[in-house]
């Protein structure tokens, strides 16, 4: 072939036989030899001993933290779950104190507003024959369950009328600490009477001993709510 020089004066690079680019490697023995400073050199190999150790643990860590992600997720989901449980536990909780006391409230009121029904009807049982009230009235609250009241009559059969009547209003469970508080003759019509004045305060008998059947009525040992048998 023929071969023509344009740059008179230059020559002609032949590449021989097997020449070319290569690949070279790094000269690591000689970088080594180049380093001088121990300590760049111990630091150096424990940059690659915390490679070696590190690598593997932070791919541990890794499929761990995968894996646990999904846990995680449920956990938050279960926890928002039971928040709503426990609040709605809560207002249920609330409701029901609030109920119970609602139910306490009706249930003084129901207690208290018989307690007139049962002073009068024992006071009634416990009046003996020839003696009549002229007067009957509170001295305390009618919802206080302690409360005084006051009896004023006349009798006209003999001294023990009087006597009686206390012991009767006695033996009721509604009635307690009945006291004389005054007693004097009077004469009406040409009748020799006497005039007497009693004190009385209520009291709550023993559940135990009262049943309660329909229109509200109670028997205490086989007597009605009044008690007090007449003498």
């Amino acid at each position: 072939m023929i071969e023509i020089n344009l740059l008179p004066g230059a020559k002609r690079k032949r590449g021989g036989k097997g020449r070319g680019v290569g690949l070279k490697l790094p000269d690591i023995a000689g970088l080594v030899t180049a380093i001088k400073d121990p300590w760049l050199v111990a630091a150096i190999a424990l940059w690659v001993i915390v490679a070696l150790i590190g690598g593997p643990l932070y791919v541990h860590r890794r499929s761990e933290i995968a894996t646990l992600t999904p846990q995680l997720a449920a956990a938050r989901r279960d926890s928002i779950r039971l928040k709503g449980i426990l609040t709605q536990r809560h207002r249920l909780e609330l409701r029901r104190d609030t109920l119970l006391a609602e139910i306490q409230i009706i249930r003084d009121i129901d207690r208290d507003r018989y307690i007139w029904p049962h002073l009068l009807d024992a006071v009634a049982k416990a009046v003996p024959d020839y003696t009549w009230l002229d007067d009957l009235a509170s001295v305390g609250s009618g919802a206080d369950t302690s409360a005084a009241f006051t009896i004023r009559g006349t009798t006209a059969g003999d001294a023990q009328s009087v006597t009686r009547f206390m012991r009767n209003l006695e033996d009721s469970p509604f009635v307690q600490g009945v006291t004389l508080v005054s007693s004097a003759m009077v004469s009406e019509q040409g009748h020799d009477l006497t005039s007497f004045t009693l004190n009385a305060r209520y009291q709550e008998p023993n559940p135990a001993l009262l049943t309660m059947v329909p229109l509200a009525a109670s028997v205490v040992r086989g007597v009605r709510s009044g008690g007090g048998a007449r003498r």
